[in-house]
């Protein structure tokens, strides 16, 4: 008897362990990641563009759904590359985008910094997330700061910060605030 019950705990525990590693688990329960990286130059301009991935899991969609604000801060840094150890860091910027539902209205309202009094409009999730987790044209540094030939790495990680509830009811309801998820830092290395 005592067998049995071994044999069926060991099938069982298997079972677990082959559920929780299995690829698609991996997959489901992947992080945000900084994919789709795009260095260019424009009117004097070195600009990045980039979109994060599994930015929106379940929990956060509740908490958004729940009158919590999401703010998504994009950080970008600019480093010459030294000989050494050491390196000079340029330039850093940093760019935020904010998401709210409107439950009334039945609608997401996406802005930044410079179009908060004018938010962009939309009914559909999947476009509230792909407005909410693409960076473009972030602007890094001017071209006549960098020198020619040089080497250059640009630094840039993504965080989803904690947000706030409506009319401040963050302070009473503490389980309610969105902890700051983040994915892990990418590096591009180029010569100018």
């Amino acid at each position: 008897m005592k067998q049995h019950l071994f044999a069926v705990y060991l099938v069982a525990l298997a079972a677990v362990f082959f559920m929780y590693c299995s690829p698609a688990w991996a997959a489901r329960n992947k992080g945000p990641e900084i994919q789709h990286i795009v260095v260019t130059s424009a009117d004097g301009l070195l600009l990045l563009s980039a979109s994060v991935s599994n930015t929106f899991s379940t929990e956060l969609l509740n908490e958004l759904r729940s009158g919590a604000v999401l703010n998504f801060v994009f950080s970008v840094e600019l480093a010459r590359k030294g000989t050494g150890w050491f390196k000079d860091s340029l330039r850093r910027t940093s760019v935020v985008h904010r998401l709210r539902y409107d439950q009334k209205q039945d609608e997401y309202l996406f802005t930044t910094p410079e179009t908060e009094e004018d938010p962009r409009r939309t009914t559909s999730l999947v476009e509230a997330e792909r407005w909410m987790s693409t960076f473009s044209h972030v602007q890094v540094a001017e071209l006549s700061s960098l020198s020619v030939d040089a080497p250059y790495a640009i630094h840039m990680r993504a965080v989803l910060k904690q947000g706030m509830l409506p009319f401040n009811l963050g302070r009473f309801v503490p389980f309610w605030q969105i902890s700051g998820i983040q994915t892990d830092r990418r590096t591009i290395e180029f010569r100018y």
